[in-house]
């Protein structure tokens, strides 16, 4: 057998354990890689489950969306299905070639391949969103405090003028032993604890390194306000099968943009 010392193989390994999950009819994992080497795994159940294995957060949080919907980081479409289902006009946004493939399966026809990054390039032309879903916690996507700021600033340049993001994150988990010495670099480096560079892992198949972000909802809030968003609605949850006894770290939130009157804010 020939060893491979450079490692796995560059490829969409987060569509490929979407697919074989879909194709074996049983979740299936990966693993997530840490820019330090920290290896978790990740199951595959929590980007395709259905509606009855959601949060109820989340589920309430979906009774906001209607309208022109832009789901940002789809997965398998699992948000997005339920939508479409219930009258939305969903377009699917991933860097997933095999996600998007699962997202037509299951009927969504606007599907977009293309980074979060590039939602200004990629939607400037088109008839702007009412809702934008940033579920699954990717408020992750935003990846860090100041690109954060500017991908938010994009969406807002693609929406409606009473346009929500309808957003969950999830906060920094407490520093741990593994967690210690990354959270002092990043703050060391003047970033936010919880500002991650990762890769998913899958088989001998590697997505390319990305950044990630668990925040807070007040670093949350302050990483919108430039781009012209304010934070509401904020809801902690856990995901069901967690220890009752476990951190609250999850949660859903409602950004609006800061230039909408009260009135229609409170009507939205």
């Amino acid at each position: 057998m020939e060893l491979n010392p450079a490692g796995p193989e560059l490829g969409d390994a987060f569509g490929m354990q979407l697919s074989d999950s879909l194709r074996l009819q049983r979740p299936v994992v990966a693993y997530v890689e840490r820019s330090d080497g920290l290896i978790t795994p990740s199951g595959s159940a929590q980007w395709l489950g259905d509606e009855e294995s959601w949060p109820p957060a989340v589920r309430k949080l979906l009774g906001k969306a209607t309208g022109r919907v832009m789901d940002v980081g789809a997965g398998g479409g699992r948000h997005s299905a339920y939508l479409a289902s219930r009258s939305c006009q969903v377009t699917v946004l991933d860097n997933s070639p095999l996600a998007l493939e699962i997202c037509r399966q299951r009927g969504i026809q606007d599907c977009v391949l293309g980074d979060i990054g590039k939602t200004a390039d990629l939607f400037r032309d088109v008839e702007p969103f009412q809702r934008v879903l940033l579920l699954g916690n990717n408020v992750g996507l935003l990846g860090s405090a100041e690109s954060g700021t500017e991908i938010l600033r994009q969406l807002h340049e693609v929406t409606a003028e009473d346009a929500l993001i309808l957003a969950e994150g999830r906060r920094p988990v407490a520093v741990t032993e593994e967690n210690h010495a990354y959270v002092t670099a990043n703050r060391g480096r003047g970033r936010l604890p919880g500002e991650l560079l990762m890769r998913i892992r899958y088989q001998t198949t590697a997505t390319p390194w990305f950044p990630y972000l668990f925040c807070d909802p007040s670093e949350l809030a302050r990483i919108a306000q430039p781009a012209g968003w304010e934070i509401s609605g904020v809801e902690d949850f856990r995901y069901p099968g967690s220890p009752p006894a476990a951190p609250l770290l999850s949660y859903t939130a409602v950004l609006r943009k800061s230039d909408v009157s009260a009135d229609a804010q409170s009507s939205a």
